[in-house]
């Protein structure tokens, strides 16, 4: 294979020309701690510093988690295209009863 002989260096190479990383392995983010940054800035930044999460932290995080989970649960389940469908079924039918009602009383 033929090396690029420009300046630019392959994008998965992770060294300078010169041979020298670009980052230090302790200056990578993976994913999981990406994820960890997404969700709250400081919590990613002090545990990179050290510093460990409380025990009570963490339960109430999976509380959090188990009560979001529950109400996108029922969310979802709100908003199910049967139960539109069962409504307007019902609508339609009140209505034919309304106009049923209106056809004999004007008899």
């Amino acid at each position: 294979m033929k090396q690029p002989t420009g300046r630019l260096a392959p994008i998965h190479d992770n060294a300078n020309p010169n041979g020298a990383p670009f980052f230090a392995p302790e200056d990578m983010v993976n994913a999981s701690e990406l994820r960890e940054f997404l969700f709250c800035e400081r919590a990613w930044f002090l545990s990179r510093q050290g510093y460990q999460v409380s025990a009570q932290a963490e339960s109430q995080r999976a509380a959090g988690v188990v009560f979001h989970e529950a109400r996108a649960a029922a969310a979802n389940r709100g908003s199910s295209p049967g139960a539109i469908w069962w409504a307007v079924i019902l609508a339609l039918a009140g209505i034919a009863l309304l106009l049923l009602e209106l056809w004999i009383g004007s008899r």
